[in-house]
């Protein structure tokens, strides 16, 4: 999932309000375009309504449905357990770019069959908006965008960009624009998304040991697991929608924009018991850390099996670990004021 960047007048929040909002898709519209700083063109199917959302999304489910992603489990274990181990050779880096980062841009290049562009994705570092400085900037991102759909239509590949590049929607080939749509959103979403659930888990389990050995003796928890740590630590925790849709308008009204809070409906004491306590054991987690109705994240499956490798390949190792004090961590503001916003530098003592 990516984050939509627009300027809002209201939000959105609890439990239930969030959910109703994300299935009204005609009061509260994708219709947008979002990250007007760094893009001039819509991020595909996240920026379309039903019916055409569904279109592209159709073509793309055979890359993100499970079996697809879980032929590649050796794959990832493997790549997870190398990972781990180098960067166990000096554990005094930063987590951030030393080992999150590297897991999930691995994971990817397994998926879409792209290993050779792993070590220049790695390079933009967690946000591609921000990979030539502080400024957001989507030059290095599009750059790469635009190389890629020419080699696509120039080779004969069987990649994920080849796929892309000569898929059809409602019969016409993808034009170069929805390519580049498509692509942005499979490359900024699910990056600093997944980095944050990585540095998450083990910013958790450095400072709670005792979860770590239940885990380690109850391994069938692991799955709640997966789902509390997705639910407390919610990687979007929130996105943007128009009460007025955009295509084909002209005079677009001030103060259309909403922001629809995942946060707050993970956090709805109402639906989560002591929502501030991570509860390994919590049972029917209806969290909304992928969205929820037409518009859930088409990368759900991938980011939970993404975090069920990595738990079972830490938990494996049988470390022991800490958090150092140069950690540093933007928490939210008040009553969540103990639970991470952004995890911008790790630091763990083995």
């Amino acid at each position: 999932m990516a984050v939509v960047k627009v300027p809002v007048s209201r939000v959105i929040k609890g439990h239930k309000a969030v959910r109703d909002a994300l299935r009204d898709t005609q009061t509260y519209s994708s219709d947008l375009q979002g990250d007007a700083d760094v893009r001039t063109y819509r991020q595909l199917p996240l920026e379309v309504d039903p019916p055409r959302h569904h279109l592209y999304r159709s073509a793309l489910a055979p890359i993100f449905v499970k079996p697809a992603i879980e032929k590649h489990e050796a794959a990832f274990v493997l790549s997870t357990k190398k990972l781990l181990a180098e960067f166990l050779s000096d554990p005094s880096r930063d987590v951030i770019p030393h080992l999150a980062l590297p897991i999930v841009m691995h994971n990817l290049g397994i998926l879409y069959g792209r290993e050779q562009d792993v070590k220049e994705w790695i390079s933009w570092g967690p946000d591609v908006w921000t990979a030539t400085g502080p400024q957001r900037d989507g030059s290095v991102l599009h750059a790469y965008i635009d190389r890629v759909y020419r080699e696509a239509m120039n080779s004969d590949s069987d990649d994920v960009w080849h796929r892309i590049a000569y898929m059809e929607i409602d019969g016409s080939q993808v034009s170069e624009i929805e390519f580049r749509g498509i692509v942005s959103v499979m490359l900024a979403g699910g990056r600093d998304t997944m980095v944050k659930m990585i540095a998450g888990i083990l910013w958790h389990l450095g400072n709670n040991s005792a979860d770590k050995a239940m885990l380690i003796s109850q391994p069938q928890l692991i799955d709640s697991a997966v789902q509390e740590f997705l639910r407390y630590l919610t990687p979007i925790p929130w996105m943007g929608r128009t009460t007025f849709p955009e295509t084909g308008a002209t005079n677009l009204p001030e103060g259309r924009y909403v922001n629809i809070s995942f946060v707050s409906g993970n956090f709805d004491p109402e639906i989560f018991p002591d929502p501030t306590t991570i509860n390994l054991r919590r049972e029917r987690n209806a969290h909304v850390a992928f969205g929820f109705g037409p518009h859930t994240c088409i990368g759900n499956h991938l980011a939970e099996f993404e975090v069920r490798v990595f738990l079972q390949v830490l938990l494996s190792m049988n470390l022991s670990w800490s958090i150092s004090p140069d950690t540093a961590i933007l928490y939210y503001p008040d009553e969540l004021a103990s639970v991470p916003l952004v995890i911008e530098k790790l630091f763990i003592s083995v």
